[in-house]
């Protein structure tokens, strides 16, 4: 279990700023016990307060970083598929896929944070203090937990509540511009002139809230999107980087390689989500 699950839950101090935006293969669930925080997620912008539980995909950038002086809590749990066997391969699992998308956060009413937080407490003391039925007690919460957020939503619908300030809110839009045209040949000056900036102005504040810088956030984006072909499609790789957005394959292969770890031959050939030719 320990390969395809873990939970921890840190309190921190205040202006307290993940050091950088990431990204990993597997699902995130994070709940935030106390406080407040700002989330930059994919390419959206979202204030968390006490009692939000944010749902996040796969291979999805993310990145939290404070917003008042003032401490605060939270609960993350990584796991794969594979940490939850029985509801990836029942009814559940489209559902599942479907809560993980598009609105990530769901804030949780007071009636109900005793429940959530007492099965991620439950879960991060099987987790600290294992024995022989721990893997078992661990699947259960989990599984519970997602079920129970399942039938919330549907029931409830997501709740997000933005508070995001005018620079914020122009940080989203520049980031949503740059998803939607990260094939074209952008340039750092044209995305400042889309949200009627100056380039220096854009430069500064899109670092701030995002977490990126903007070229490293485009060619995170690019590289997204190209891991995707990589997997659903039979186009080449050459063929891939152009429609990318990268000036020439040689220049992608080194990006991709250094993103991921692996050439992107090699990424297509250990994964097994490639369609039959």
């Amino acid at each position: 279990m320990s390969e395809t699950f873990q939970i921890t839950k840190l309190r921190r101090d205040p202006y307290f700023n993940m050091p950088f935006a990431h990204l990993h293969p597997v699902y995130e669930i994070y709940y935030l016990v106390n406080g407040t925080r700002k989330l930059f997620l994919d390419d959206s912008i979202y204030i968390l307060e006490k009692g939000d539980l944010v749902l996040i995909p796969v291979n999805t950038i993310h990145k939290t970083s404070y917003v008042n002086d003032r401490p605060h809590e939270r609960i993350v749990i990584n796991f794969s598929d594979e940490a939850v066997p029985d509801i990836r391969s029942s009814v559940f699992s489209e559902a599942l896929r479907r809560n993980f998308r598009p609105e990530p956060v769901i804030h949780i009413t007071n009636a109900h944070r005793d429940y959530i937080e007492g099965l991620l407490n439950r879960m991060l003391s099987e987790y600290e203090q294992k024995d022989d039925y721990s893997n078992v007690n661990i699947k259960n919460c989990l599984q519970e937990l997602i079920i129970f957020l399942i039938r919330y939503t549907h029931h409830k619908g997501s709740e997000s509540f933005q508070n995001m300030n005018v620079t914020d809110t122009l940080m989203q839009d520049a980031a949503r511009y740059i998803r939607a045209n990260y094939m074209k040949d952008l340039s750092l000056t044209s995305v400042a002139a889309h949200i009627n900036i100056s380039p220096a102005y854009f430069s500064k504040k899109f670092k701030l809230a995002t977490g990126f810088g903007y070229k490293e956030y485009l060619t995170n984006v690019r590289i997204q999107e190209a891991s995707d072909m990589l997997l659903e499609t039979t186009a080449s790789v050459s063929e891939i980087a152009e429609k990318c957005g990268f000036s020439d394959s040689d220049y992608f292969g080194i990006v991709f390689k250094k993103s991921k770890g692996i050439s992107p031959l090699k990424y297509r050939k250990n994964n097994f989500r490639m369609p039959p030719g």
